[in-house]
């Protein structure tokens, strides 16, 4: 009989230490879920703010080509009317001639001489 209990104890021990045994390992195992559940949410939380950051840059990017196309197009109408006055002033120097140019030259630097002139007389402080 003494030495049933002494088996019976030893067999209690044995299915106590199982059981701490199994215990510690599932709470290691539900301490390493919720340390997986805790870098998952901040992964997505980071996922979260990278995809706003690449969204923002690509409106800005869409923003920034619009203001590119409007300068284009602004530099386009002024080439057109840059191209649109040399034209003219091509036709305008060949219908009459070199003497006709060189006489309407020297008229254009008469006048601005003139107003020179003027505006540096009346404007000098005396």
């Amino acid at each position: 009989f003494p030495h049933h209990s002494r088996e019976i104890g030893e067999t209690r021990d044995r299915t106590f230490s199982g059981m701490m045994r199994k215990g510690a390992k599932a709470g290691m195992e539900d301490m390493m879920e919720a340390q997986n559940n805790e870098m998952t949410d901040k992964l997505a939380s980071k996922v979260e703010i990278l995809k706003q950051i690449s969204l923002n840059i690509g409106k800005e990017v869409e923003e920034q080509n619009k203001e590119l196309d409007q300068h284009s197009d602004a530099a386009g109408d002024v080439m057109s009317s840059l191209n649109g006055t040399m034209k003219g002033l091509m036709d305008l120097a060949s219908s009459s001639g070199t003497s006709g140019l060189m006489t309407r030259a020297c008229g254009m630097f008469g006048f601005f001489l003139v107003v020179y002139f003027f505006f540096s007389r009346y404007t000098s402080e005396p």
